[in-house]
Formats: structure tokens, C-alpha cells, sequence
């Protein structure tokens, strides 16, 4: 069997839609045979996919992981953390700093959208699991105050907008040593999705490594052949591991899990040294 490494993906435990129970055997259907559960600054979910895993007897290899919110120069940038060991107490302590400012954000969002006239109902699933601007958005949709996603972030929720609330999230610095005091490896997660310049992109890069940064993510489910070609190039100068993740939230046609995540032949992958074939 071809490996399918599937490095980034999240169950309802962030933002996800599907139970971790659901989405490794969903992994497991398409052919999916290292999956990293990467929920947003929380390893709760992981048990459950590794007790599934083991219950339904699935041809799937877990890799720990977690996706870290972090800030850098006035950005938000997302750190993938692999192969972490969930119960490291630097890795414990710095996603319960995380989790507790993500709580007192979404509780601020909400507020402000209220005092707007906005008077939304919180949904359940931000209640039982790990709260994002994803959750507001969607209820602001289903609840019939915009029209669509995007345009939940475009008036309330994107940056400088209405009920916008700036964090301050972990350094990338602080992100990076605890991924590797908890024995895992830090990898930049969609670097195009900042929305930076070439330039600033790699000013990103160039410092992050600097802090020990292991690998970036090359190869997305939604990416055009000019933007993985071009990662790889900076995979390859700057001397990074490539990484492959769809960033998988839900079933959608355009982004499966372990779909179009195919590395560029000159590219070193993040698992060359793992223990797991």
C-alpha cells in the first residue's frame, strides 16, 4: 500500500464537524494512511481517535498533533505541532494559557455583537467543544444575520471589523520550544493563507527557523501548481522539511482528506526520520 500522509486536519473538538471517531474512519475510506489530528490549541480529541483506531481495527497510523495559534509582527499565524507527546507539561501549559484566552475572546466577540443589536445565540457545539470565529460565523449564517461565511467575517468578525477582538496569542518563539520540549516537530501551517508577500513570507520563514521551525506545509488540498512549486522552492533554500495536510474541516468536494496532498519530488518530508513506514 502507497502511504497517504494527511498531516493537518480537525475533529468537533475545534472547529471541525465531525467526531474524531468519525473523521479517522473517514480517513481510513480515502485511502488515508498517516492521519495528524491537528485541533486548534486543544489535544482533546486525540484518545478518541486513537480508541477508534484500535476499536475498528482501521490500516491508520495517528500522529499527534495540534495546531497553535500564535502572533507574529501584527499577523495570526498557525504552528502545526507533530509527533508531540499530548502529555508533556510544557505543551500542557501553554495550550491551557491558549484555551483560556480563546474562551474570554468568543465571550467578547459575542458580547460585542449583542451590544451591535446583534443578538445571536451561541452555538452548542462552541459550548461542549474548543470556541472560533468559525462558530460565530456559522450561527450568524444559520441564524439568518448574513447571508453567507464570508460575509460573517467581512462585517463582524475579520480583522478591524465590528466585533473583531485582538489577541495576544503565543509567540512563535514560545509555540516552536514547546512543540520541541514535547518531543515533536514545529511546522508552519498554510503559509499562503496570511496573505504576505513573497518577501514577507519568507522574512516569516527565515525568522521561525531561526527559533528552530522544522517544516512548512507544501502541499495543500486547495492550492494552485504555482503556489506548491513555489513553497517548495522555499522548503528547499531555507533548508525546511515539506509538509502535506488538506486543513480537512468538514466533507467538501474540493477539500478531502488525503486529497491532492502529493510532495514535490525535490522536497524533504517532514516524516523522512519517523519511526512509521
Amino acid at each position: 500500500m502507497t502511504a497517504v500522509y494527511d498531516l493537518h486536519c480537525h475533529s468537533h473538538f475545534s472547529d471541525g464537524e465531525l467526531a474524531p471517531e468519525e473523521l479517522v474512519q473517514r480517513a481510513a475510506e480515502h485511502g488515508v494512511t498517516h492521519l495528524a489530528l491537528t485541533d486548534h490549541d486543544t489535544i482533546a480529541g486525540l484518545q478518541h481517535a486513537a480508541d477508534a483506531i484500535a476499536e475498528h481495527e482501521l490500516e491508520l497510523e495517528l500522529i499527534a498533533g495540534v495546531e497553535i495559534t500564535c502572533r507574529w509582527q501584527n499577523f495570526e499565524i498557525h504552528l502545526v505541532g507533530l509527533q508531540v507527546d499530548p502529555e508533556h507539561p510544557a505543551l500542557l501549559k501553554l495550550l491551557q494559557s491558549q484555551q483560556e484566552m480563546r474562551q474570554q475572546r468568543y465571550q467578547l466577540m459575542l458580547d460585542k455583537l449583542h451590544k451591535a443589536g446583534i443578538d445571536v445565540a451561541p452555538p452548542l457545539a462552541a459550548q461542549l467543544t474548543m470556541p472560533t470565529r468559525k462558530h460565530l460565523a456559522e450561527a450568524l449564517v444559520e441564524q439568518g444575520w448574513v447571508k453567507d461565511f464570508e460575509s460573517a467575517f467581512q462585517r463582524y468578525l475579520g480583522k478591524g471589523q465590528q466585533a473583531y477582538i485582538a489577541t495576544e496569542w503565543s509567540d512563535l518563539e514560545t509555540a516552536i520550544a514547546a512543540v520541541h520540549a514535547a518531543g515533536g516537530q514545529a511546522v508552519l501551517a498554510h503559509p499562503h493563507a496570511y496573505q504576505l508577500s513573497n518577501k514577507w513570507l519568507r522574512r516569516l520563514l527565515t525568522e521561525a527557523k531561526s527559533y528552530g521551525l522544522d517544516g512548512l506545509e507544501v502541499a495543500i488540498s486547495q492550492q494552485s501548481p504555482g503556489q506548491r512549486s513555489a513553497l517548495a522552492t522555499m522548503a528547499r533554500e531555507l533548508d525546511l522539511a515539506a509538509s502535506a495536510g488538506s486543513d480537512f474541516h468538514g466533507p467538501r468536494p474540493w477539500r478531502e482528506l488525503g486529497k491532492n496532498l502529493c510532495l514535490p519530488p525535490d522536497t524533504v518530508p517532514i516524516w523522512r526520520h519517523w519511526n512509521a513506514s
